[in-house]
């Protein structure tokens, strides 16, 4: 049974260094066990342990040497020796003959692989989507399908719009050869997008139905479970349930007739959802890996399923998994396996592997790379990293035709300084022009050798076919696979070495790599660097470039800033604020409202922390105030209305705080004012009407304070219309007309005072467009249609001077679009249809240009869908009449 309880032949690799792989005799005994025991484990293999300890290699040695289903009559033997002969059982796992075992199909996924495009290792939806791609590759002979995941994705995909992507790099071939004869539009327009785009053009109301009708029908998807998947918000809720639905048909497929007796998924590097965020507490650093915990609490380990993860927290005592205040996993169903250092004896094994069999020697470096030098011989504990290192010094001497001794290793360096003397040593006695290239190399997040190349030039030493070879081939340098079979990456030990020594030659490779990315156009990989040779103006750039591209709606570059986010040092919790709260604005922006809410707690927590340091710092108080704003606000629209009162009542408190410091703060005031109007928005939702009248009023009295200080400032007139344009639509929903009227009037002619002082400021021309056309429709209820329709024209007129400033700008496009909408079924009512068509068919047209900007507003294509349902309905009365 899954965990969850609410429904609750391999290529061998010619790495070198898993050709050296030693010792994990009890761990390849164990699991063992998992792949040959009649009844399988229901628990989840986790191997733990700090960095450098060999935890990948280990995982990649499971991969291609011991995932073998043996015959009963063998394992039974092999399986009854006891745990002191698990060498014994090791040996004959990794080298049983073919005939005596069944292959068992494996899938990796390296939590810790660089994002590229759609290839998002840690993303809850392109994660998942890598994932499907790599089970449907080791498991094609038995043919698994995926219906009720793959027709979400489909659905999920078709809504949002927003890939740029091909399907087929989305989705195994055999989806694609199902579903591309029968929608020809997969095969003319196979980019996500492109697609997107024809399938409305084809049928304005319908295309992407029939299209989803058609993938259901290929998929073999039952109508209730389509329509159950349908129902779901897009953002909220159907992204959610994707483990779950992942789980439930690979569950299916292992409990079908033609499936493998075991299925083996290995999760790599899970520390790698945290990274920068590590520090985060509760709700927040739970979320980090909420869906993997989901997919791992779905799947039914009953059915054959082993899964092994590797990272560097224990699950049990560090994550607390089993205490996740959402989707925890309870201990019962963790196997936790502390993968330490190695034995004297595995570690001469290795030596001996690598040539190293002098005994003096040997034991002389044994000694050297442990990590408790004093304790006794039977007692060390070797350090996998450092033991690799030091096989390296005495290969690069040897090389150079000189035989180490061991008295070259007698003097045992601190365990803290080992790794900095070990990497000198090592490049002591290599080639000059090798040695300059680690340390430059270093700066790459990867590399390839024309990047090499290019470093030469930069940093001044010469780059060789031979001399790449020779560095590629240290113990310190992994392949990079999600790259391509060529790309390499320096080990991150090393790495963090050369950063913490400010290394001169790294530096100087940081700046040639922040040139040679400028020249490409690749701000993010620029921006990496730039932060490396100073972290704070790394961090400004990032903010500054990344909110200027999510105000210009450029998602695409938000995404690739991303991509580099969780690699940038930023130094300050100050720092973290802003970029933390430059991420919600993103989510939210998306429409992806989970995320955007742990990015907006996230920035509180470390305003919070800043706070601690500097309790008076007015920059600090007023960011955390405008953060809780944020989040009140996103609860507020999301339905959490006692949650959003809570953080808005908090930004209130912080603003009052920073007001003792700086009363006269205009920032701070307007920003209170802000927050009130927000406040009272949330009251009014919830019929609290004369709190929400109590709330407008202190806005307008701190927005008024304001203006005392700063008469002819437009971002205070502009909030104080705010204010006022919700007095009026509360005045309007309480049926007090004339007083509406009056805000609406008031509401205008701040906006316009705005507007003298700014007359190209977008918001101010938004915002009075709001209020004229929320005046518009209070003429309609009063059943003054003339008005009415002047105003929707002034509203109109006021959107297009903005459009004519920003033709971009979402917004403008939606506010103008609805104004139009409601222009329309004023015309419609008054029976004037031909200018209700055409004031619909521009709505049409300006939903669209935001939808081309910004695909991810379901509720605006919910609301563009039903409009054209609509006009349709119109034309063909028209044409009949």
């Amino acid at each position: 049974m899954p965990i969850d309880d609410e429904d609750f032949q391999i290529e061998i690799s010619d790495d070198r260094k898993l050709q050296l792989f030693t010792d994990r005799h009890e761990f390849t005994r164990r699991f063992a066990f998992y792949l040959n025991e009649d009844q399988p484990r229901e628990q989840i293999l986790y191997f733990f342990g700090d960095g450098g300890n060999g935890k990948s290699l280990l995982l990649k040695h499971l991969q291609y040497h011991c995932c073998k289903k043996f015959a009963p009559q063998v394992w039974q033997q092999w399986g009854a020796l006891p745990e002191a002969q698990a060498a014994e059982v090791a040996d004959f796992v990794r080298n049983a003959e073919p005939k005596t075992y069944t292959p068992i199909p494996v899938v990796k996924h390296d939590f810790g692989l660089i994002p590229i495009k759609e290839d998002k290792p840690q993303d809850r939806f392109y994660g998942l989507l890598m994932l499907r791609r790599n089970v449907a590759a080791v498991t094609k002979k038995y043919k698994f399908k995926f219906p009720n995941y793959d027709f979400a994705c489909f659905w999920y995909l078709l809504n949002k719009g927003e890939s740029n992507a091909t399907l087929s790099q989305l989705f195994p071939d055999d989806v694609m050869e199902l579903l591309t004869p029968a929608i020809e539009t997969f095969a003319e327009f196979p980019v996500v997008a492109q697609a997107v785009a024809v399938l409305k053009g084809i049928d304005k109301l319908g295309g992407i139905k029939r299209a989803m009708k058609l993938i259901q029908n290929r998929l073999g998807v039952s109508d209730e479970k389509a329509d159950e998947i349908r129902r779901k918000d897009i953002d909220t809720e159907l992204i959610d349930c994707l483990p779950k639905l992942f789980a439930g048909d690979l569950n299916a497929a292992m409990t079908g007739r033609n499936k493998p007796e075991r299925l083996v998924m290995l999760f790599d590097t899970h520390e790698k959802m945290w990274d920068e965020k590590r520090n985060s507490q509760g709700a927040t650093f739970w979320y980090q890996d909420e869906w993997f915990r989901r997919l791992l609490r779905a799947l039914d380990y009953k059915a054959g399923i082993v899964v092994a993860v590797a990272g560097r927290e224990c699950p049990v005592t560090q994550l607390r998994w089993p205490n996740a205040s959402k989707f925890p996993i309870p201990a019962d169903y963790i196997d936790a396996q502390l993968v330490w250092h190695l034995s004297p004896a595995d570690a001469r094994d290795y030596l001996h592997k690598v040539e190293i069999d002098k005994a003096d020697l040997a034991d002389a470096v044994i000694k050297y790379a442990s990590v408790n030098p004093d304790e006794s011989w039977d007692n060390l504990q070797i350090h996998p990293f450092y033991l690799g290192l030091c096989a390296d010094v005495v290969l690069a001497e040897r090389r150079r035709g000189i035989e180490l001794l061991a008295s070259d290793f007698a003097r045992i360096p601190k365990l803290e300084n080992k790794t900095a003397e070990l990497t000198d040593r090592l490049l002591l006695y290599v080639d000059r022009e090798v040695r300059s290239a680690v340390h430059s190399l270093s700066a790459c997040r990867a590399f390839d050798e024309d990047l090499y190349v290019k470093l030469g030039v930069g940093c001044h030493f010469h780059a060789s076919s031979a001399n790449f070879e020779v560095l590629t081939s240290f113990s310190f340098v992994w392949k990079s696979e999600k790259r391509g079979d060529n790309w390499y990456r320096i080990h991150d030990l090393l790495r963090r070495l050369d950063a913490d020594r400010d290394n001169p030659k790294t530096r100087r490779a940081h700046e040639v790599l922040e040139g040679h990315y400028r020249e490409l156009g690749d701000v993010a990989e620029a921006i990496f660097h730039a932060n490396r040779l100073d972290w704070q103006r790394g961090v400004e750039e990032w903010e500054e470039v990344f909110n200027k591209a999510l105000g210009n709606s450029h998602y695409g570059e938000c995404k690739s800033l991303l991509g580099v986010r969780e690699e940038l040092w930023i130094k300050s919790d100050y720092s973290l604020g802003l970029i933390s709260r430059a991420e919600g604005f993103y989510y939210t922006m998306l429409a992806r409202y989970a995320e955007a809410k742990q990015e907006y707690l996230e920035a509180v927590a470390a305003y919070d922390r800043a706070v601690i340091t500097n309790p008076d710092d007015q920059g600090t108080l007023n960011n955390k105030g405008i953060v809780l704003l944020s989040l009140g606000q996103l609860q507020s629209n999301i339905g959490e209305f006692e949650a959003a009162k809570q953080s808005l009542s908090e930004a209130i408190a912080t603003c009052n705080l920073t007001l003792v410091v700086a009363p006269d703060d205009i920032h701070v005031l307007s920003n209170k004012g802000m927050v009130l109007n927000s406040l009272g928005n949330v009251q009014a939702r919830l019929r609290e009407f004369e709190a929400a009248k109590q709330s407008y009023s202190e806005a307008i009295a701190a927005l008024n304070s304001a203006l005392v200080i700063v008469p002819d400032n437009n971002y205070v007139l502009n909030s104080k219309g705010n204010v006022l344009l919700s007095l009026g639509q509360l005045q309007a929903k309480l049926s007090e007309f004339e007083a509406a009227k009056q805000y609406y009037f008031d509401a205008i002619v701040a906006y316009s005072s705005a507007l003298i002082i700014a007359p190209d400021s977008i918001g101010d021309l938004n915002n009075k467009g709001l209020a004229l056309s929320g005046l518009g429709a209070l003429q309609v209820k009063l059943s003054e249609f003339e008005a009415a329709k002047q105003y929707y024209f002034d509203a109109i007129s006021t959107y297009n001077s903005a459009l004519v400033i920003a033709p971009d700008d979402i917004g403008v496009l939606n506010n103008k679009g609805n104004v139009l909408q409601r222009l329309g079924d004023l015309q419609q009512q008054l029976s004037d249809r031909q200018e209700a068509l055409k004031s619909w068919q521009e709505a049409l047209e300006m939903f669209d240009r935001y939808l081309a900007i910004a695909p991810d507003n379901d509720r605006l294509r919910d609301s563009r869908d039903s409009l054209q349902e609509s006009l349709n309905n119109l034309g063909d009365d028209t044409v009949s009449s």
